[in-house]
């Protein structure tokens, strides 16, 4: 693994053909058809009390909330799936002010949080930017979040530092393909200097270590981008999310 701290961010490849960006209608999302019934996805990778655990196949983002602007969707989807025939579509376009995602607030006091989802990332962004697979966040601040680079389509992951800048870690050197679906499992146990993450991707523990985190609490668990012209085009799937005091 290699270490690169600095300022700012890795930012997300689009499509582009004569000038014009190349995305399916949004009104896709609109017409999913689920499969109403299927049991929830579980998860043994971490402990903690159980928040969430959902395939959507109820044709609803519950208990997830999203956040759009400009040209930005989130919205459940069909037939595009990891179990049954639902998943999130969450598609952000490089049209300034297009910002998509979905979030999740964890109950107050929360120390350690966890996800264990299915991600299939089908169209990446620009060169130099990123497509977030998960992001956790105490506030305002994004404190630790995982993405693939659109430059190279490797992993990687961004802690935040005390002082306000930020430390990358590559995760794997391999590239991740496009339209392929990805589990990943990310814990993170905010504890200032002492804090800790834990990633897995696919059947791989990828990392595993002390962090120092400007956090003592988690506050939220966000699928997508909070800022505008992250573009690109994620489906997910069977989410389960757990949090601990402790």
């Amino acid at each position: 693994m290699s270490t690169l701290r600095k300022f700012g961010t890795l930012g997300s490849l689009g499509l582009l053909v004569s000038g014009s960006l190349i995305f399916g209608s949004a009104n896709a999302a609109m017409a999913a058809t689920c499969r109403t019934g299927l049991a929830a996805p579980a998860s043994t990778t971490f402990t903690g009390t159980l928040v969430t655990a959902t395939n959507f196949e109820g044709n609803t983002l519950s208990p997830f909330v999203k956040s759009t602007a400009g040209t930005g969707t989130v919205a459940v989807f069909s037939p595009k799936a990891h179990s049954g025939t639902c998943s999130v579509r969450i598609r952000a376009t490089d049209t300034a002010g297009s910002v998509a995602n979905m979030r999740l607030a964890l109950p107050a006091g929360t120390k350690r949080a966890s996800t264990d989802a299915w991600v299939n990332i089908t169209t990446g962004g620009l060169a130099g930017n990123n497509v977030p697979y998960v992001r956790f966040f105490s506030g305002t601040t994004r404190v630790a979040d995982v993405f693939r680079n659109n430059a190279n389509g490797q992993l990687w992951l961004r802690t935040a530092n005390p002082g306000g800048s930020v430390t990358y870690v590559k995760l794997q050197n391999a590239s991740v393909p496009l339209n392929t679906w990805q589990r990943i499992r990310m814990q993170v146990r905010a504890d200032g200097p002492r804090s800790t993450v834990q990633i897995w991707f696919g059947t791989v523990q990828v990392f595993n270590r002390t962090v120092n985190l400007p956090a003592t609490v988690l506050s939220r668990v966000q699928f997508g981008a909070e800022h505008g012209r992250q573009m690109g085009d994620s489906y997910i799937d069977d989410i389960v999310v757990k949090r601990s005091a402790s």
